[in-house]
């Protein structure tokens, strides 16, 4: 993206959705250091603490993210609604513009990995949807690398943290760095299940 169309979202952002969308804070034993849901004295909150235990290193590197949404709330009904049957265009605007934004900064992620982002995969719906997941649509738009190509697996258990749930339809370098996409993150089970079925489409260690 160039500069003046990264302007036009930061003002579509601000307009429209600066009211209620608000920045995570991290903050050492106030918020997780994984995901930023607010702990109180501890490190992580109980469901990353619990994957941690079960997956440890195999976990996705780095997480960041964006904004929260409250259930309940004008934040809440933009994220449910820009993926409904009929998205309200201005629910579709917000969410675009908001990962629009996010992958401008992968310059960012590449510092703090030490190594160029060579691909980049967006979680799958678990749950049978139908047609391309509209974060995928947006992703393809802004994404600038080549994309690992992921078909969900049927599961009784989609929130649960499983590389199987997760089908990788790609031959990856050995030690290549991956952008994981997801658009929400209640407990993290999606995106880290993802995160361990590319550890195991890839030989050696490698950082997302």
């Amino acid at each position: 993206m160039t500069e003046p169309s990264v302007d036009h979202l930061r003002v579509i952002l601000t307009r429209s959705a600066g009211g209620y969308f608000r920045n995570p804070l991290r903050e050492r034993l106030v918020t997780c250091s994984v995901c930023t849901t607010p702990v109180d004295g501890f490190e992580r909150c109980f469901r990353c603490h619990e994957h941690r235990a079960t997956a440890g290193e195999l976990l996705a590197d780095r997480v960041g993210i964006m904004t929260y949404a409250i259930a309940g709330r004008q934040s809440g009904y933009v994220m449910r609604g820009y993926k409904s049957e009929r998205p309200p265009p201005l629910h579709q605007r917000i969410v675009a513009s908001t990962l629009g934004l996010a992958l401008h900064h992968t310059a960012c992620v590449e510092a703090l990995a030490g190594t160029p982002i060579a691909h980049w995969a967006s979680v799958p719906s678990l749950a049978g949807r139908q047609g391309e997941h509209q974060l995928h649509h947006y992703a393809t738009r802004f994404a600038r690398t080549t994309e690992v190509q992921v078909a969900p697996r049927v599961t009784d258990n989609p929130r649960g943290l499983s590389g199987e749930h997760f089908h990788i339809a790609h031959h990856l370098p050995e030690n290549a760095h991956i952008l994981l996409i997801d658009d929400t993150w209640t407990t993290g089970g999606h995106a880290q299940s993802l995160a361990l079925a590319l550890r195991a489409a890839v030989p050696g260690r490698f950082r997302y």
